[in-house]
């Protein structure tokens, strides 16, 4: 157990997240004394676990050589700005349809059924084209869907109709994430050995909450320094910072990360152990 590696990320992202989240509420925001105190301790501790899981600790608890895999450093930092998209957009545009748009709590339920049934669909029917679809075609679908999710409501017009905007919004909603979490996933087992495989799917995880915890605090930064501009105005502001994280997250998808096909062949740990067997015989003969 890596002991040093858990006292130090845990207290480090708690007081990072916190940091962010909290200057939006604090009496006098960024200027409140321990908002800057916060951010810099765990940034501070932040570097220390780096240093430690880097040259220190033997069995660190996040290897580096997790990160040596092509393309998996890209595709870590692209999924952390597209789940972060995902956490602002689920409660960003409830709060939209509640304030906004006047919806009552259970026909906001109604409204995304949408994601509920289209993420049943996804998941089911991604086994039938992940082997006939390379995955960069797939994962640039699936940041479509999380630009689409955010595009919709952004410029969704006051009284506009919900088949127009918010249906379609779900709809994207569901494609962004459940295309790209499988592909991470497909990619994690297909490129690691099984001895690292459940480490990169933690990873993948902690990307997910790091991003949404992160990206939605500075959403509900631009919520807050755009509240003279009136209520609707400031929901649209946020909107356009989910859209554009979303597209940051795609450009980086576009020129650092190249994922194949989904295809039945032998895991890392198989080719490795049929290399060496093939090394062995060379040598015998």
């Amino acid at each position: 157990m890596d002991w040093p590696g858990a006292c130090l990320s845990i207290p480090a992202a708690v007081l990072i997240v916190f940091a962010i989240a909290d200057s939006s509420y604090a009496p006098q925001g960024w200027k409140t004394p321990y908002i800057p105190l916060f951010l810099a301790l765990g940034l501070i501790l932040l570097g220390i676990m780096i240093y430690v899981e880097g040259w220190v600790v033997k069995n660190p608890l996040l290897p580096g050589d997790v990160f040596r895999v092509k393309y998996m450093m890209p595709l870590a930092i692209a999924l952390l700005f597209l789940y972060g998209t995902l956490g602002i957009f689920l409660l960003y545009a409830v709060l939209y349809m509640s304030d906004i748009m006047g919806a009552s709590p259970m026909q906001i339920v109604a409204w995304a059924v949408p994601m509920a049934v289209g993420g049943l669909i996804l998941s089911v029917g991604g086994g039938m084209i992940f082997h006939r679809v390379p995955g960069t075609i797939l994962m640039l679908i699936s940041c479509l869907g999380y630009v689409g999710s955010g595009l919709f409501f952004a410029v969704i017009p006051i009284g506009g109709n919900y088949w127009a905007f918010v249906f379609p919004a779900m709809i994207c909603g569901t494609v962004g994430i459940d295309i790209s979490f499988n592909l991470a996933n497909v990619f994690i087992t297909t490129n690691l050995p099984k001895a690292r495989q459940g480490l990169a799917g933690a990873l993948i995880n902690c990307t997910l909450h790091m991003g949404i915890a992160v990206m939605l605090g500075f959403a509900d930064i631009v919520h807050t320094q755009t509240s003279e501009l009136g209520t609707v105005d400031s929901y649209k502001a946020v909107f356009w910072y989910q859209t554009g994280l979303a597209i940051l997250g795609m450009l980086i998808v576009i020129f650092f990360v190249r994922i194949r096909e989904a295809k039945s062949e032998l895991t890392l740990d198989e080719r490795e152990a049929m290399a060496a067997e093939g090394n062995g015989r060379a040598v015998d003969v």
